[in-house]
């Protein structure tokens, strides 16, 4: 029965790993989103969504490039 348990358990884990990758990859299509909109707003607007979009996509591409070693 404990063995049933930790293959279940290293089946939940990998697939969250797969979904942090996405929730990362699908952060950084949000924050496109709002980059796309914000030809009304300030630099300092864009400025910032530019930052979101370089920061989730790193974390999606780094996530994914380390979960592939595991």
């Amino acid at each position: 029965a404990q063995k049933n348990r930790w293959a279940e358990e290293l089946e939940l884990t990998k697939h969250e790993m797969e979904w942090t990758v996405r929730f990362y990859m699908y952060m950084a299509t949000t924050w496109q989103s709002h980059w796309d909109s914000t030809t009304q707003l300030s630099s300092g607007h864009h400025a910032y969504a530019e930052k979101q979009i370089d920061m989730w996509n790193e974390l999606g591409h780094v996530s994914e490039a380390m979960f592939k070693h595991l």
